[in-house]
């Protein structure tokens, strides 16, 4: 009968530690809304199959690992150790298998914890386990990176002076527009192209709202809005729809849905976004393909309205560049002032 010898390892140390590193990074990417510097990981983390219950599986995770850092010795502590050991290797082929074969998708992050997981289940048995400093360490060395990430993401986010940004065409007559966030930097005219989903907007004092389909926390508070308990009766904010070069198609195919649903621009909303979960997973992971087929089963008509679709992400696009902020969700309110990520809320979007 395999055990795990009361003895430490530092290759058990290590092993340990990159599967509780890559916990924590891919729960705070779910729960935070950090960056991930490299691609695939956000479009796996945030599917339905990266939460359990409403919570990210790299939690559920987190206590298994600590496991193999405590002191053991007796019988009883070697079964608990052992069936951590068995959880994790058993959970990560398991997702192994969903991410390659079912999304289709390629995670850094999530191939890194299971091939931890795999090797610590041969390891830990013939080793030992982890030194029991080992957990505390990693908090005190992760909790201030992940808020530093933070905070620069965010700083990043709401500045103006953006990478590649394209600066807004100068006026015909000639004259420089004022570069600052402040309300009247933004022409009324990119009020024409704004999106009154969430209720008609007022030029002056309607919060100006940036989402992406292709972010989870967007998807996330678009849907929520279809429960709050005041929508229909207040004015909604000025919503514009943000996409990357190689997402346009996918953002085109949802806006193309929308339009082809009956009623306003609430009504036709409302409908599509009712039934997100039947497209949510290939809309994240960018399966075009999955998600073009999806949409025609639910909406029909929707390829009718593809080129109507096209006509208003471009005027979208051409209006994102008089409005500082690139992350998503982005809100602005009529002061200057402003949220990004988590700390948008549904209460926010309406006044």
């Amino acid at each position: 009968m395999p055990t795990v010898p009361p003895r430490t390892s530092f290759v058990s140390t290590a092993l340990v530690a990159v599967g509780l590193l890559t916990c924590v990074y891919l729960a705070a990417l779910k729960l935070l809304d950090l960056p991930c510097p490299l691609s695939g990981c956000a479009g796996i983390i945030n599917t339905h199959y990266g939460s359990l219950f409403r919570v990210p599986l790299p939690l559920y995770a987190i206590p298994l690992w600590l496991t193999l850092a405590v002191p053991g010795g007796q019988p009883w502590q070697t079964r608990v150790q052992l069936l951590a050991l068995a959880g994790l290797a058993l959970g990560a082929l398991a997702l192994m298998v969903i991410q390659f074969f079912v999304l289709q998708g390629f995670c850094p992050f999530c191939t890194l914890h299971a091939a931890a997981a795999i090797a610590a289940a041969i390891v830990v048995p013939r080793r030992g386990r982890a030194h029991a400093w080992l957990p505390v360490a990693m908090m005190a060395l992760t909790l201030p990176l992940l808020f530093a990430v933070k905070v620069i993401e965010k700083a990043r986010v709401e500045s103006w002076d953006l990478p590649g940004q394209v600066a807004p065409p100068p006026p015909a007559n000639g004259a420089v527009p004022a570069v600052t966030d402040a309300p009247a930097a933004i022409p009324a005219s990119v009020d024409k192209a704004a999106l009154n989903w969430l209720g008609d907007f007022d030029p002056k004092l309607s919060p100006i709202l940036i989402v992406s389909f292709q972010c989870s926390h967007c998807l996330d508070l678009l849907e929520q809005t279809l429960t709050h308990p005041h929508i229909g009766t207040l004015k909604g904010p000025k919503i514009f729809v943000y996409a990357t070069y190689g997402t346009s198609a996918d953002t085109i195919a949802v806006f193309a849905a929308i339009l082809s649903a009956g009623g306003t621009p609430q009504e036709q909303f409302a409908t599509v976004f009712a039934q997100q979960d039947a497209f949510r997973d290939p809309l994240i992971t960018h399966n075009s393909k999955e998600l073009n087929r999806r949409l025609a089963e639910l909406f029909p008509g929707y390829a009718r309205k593809l080129g109507e679709a096209k006509q208003l992400f471009d005027r979208q696009a051409l209006a994102l560049k008089y409005i500082p902020g690139r992350g998503s969700p982005y809100i602005q309110f009529p002061d200057g002032s402003s949220k990004y990520g988590g700390e948008v809320t549904p209460a926010m979007l309406f006044h």
